[in-house]
């Protein structure tokens, strides 16, 4: 799942979401546009506010090609 289609889903802001999980717009939106991976408080206070497993967000996911 996109944290934006999560985040949309709760009918939250960008601005709102990183009021709650108290850091700043821009780091959050870089968490969400999966430039930033957040510290695993970060990503499990996130995934508390969405109701959704931090296992299953798309952006957080390990994206290297297996050996």
């Amino acid at each position: 799942m996109k944290l934006l289609e999560a985040r949309t889903q709760k009918g939250l802001s960008q601005e709102k979401v990183s009021r709650i999980v108290n850091v700043s717009l821009k780091h959050y939106q870089n968490i969400e546009y999966g430039i930033t991976i957040p510290t695993v408080t970060i990503a499990l206070h996130i995934s508390e506010v969405f109701g959704i497993d931090p296992r299953e967000v798309d952006e957080w996911k390990d994206r290297r090609q297996p050996t």
